[in-house]
């Protein structure tokens, strides 16, 4: 992704789910959610290529606050041990 297309996507996470491609692997980003139980949820899921089911829970951070659900987002070393911004650059933005 471009640094345009980054910044559009972490602005689309706090709203929406997406998608994206890296190392030829597909991932499911699902946006904030706000829980039954108050809790905020980000997630972040590795899925089949073929049937896009998911096969691998990469990020699931519950927190009180956005905030720190984003942090934990665009900072933890889930992607191949690189946080979203070192892995940005080789993802692919994706419309499924």
């Amino acid at each position: 992704m471009t640094m345009d297309e980054t910044n559009r996507f972490i602005d689309s996470m706090t709203w929406e789910d997406s998608t994206v491609r890296l190392y030829g692997r597909l991932y499911w980003c699902l946006g904030l959610a706000r829980y039954p139980d108050g809790k905020i949820r980000i997630q972040v899921f590795e899925a089949d290529p073929v049937t896009h089911e998911a096969v691998r829970d990469l990020l699931s951070y519950d927190s009180d606050s956005r905030d720190d659900c984003m942090r934990h987002f665009l900072e933890d070393k889930y992607w191949d041990g690189k946080s979203f911004y070192e892995a940005a650059p080789d993802m692919e933005w994706i419309d499924l």
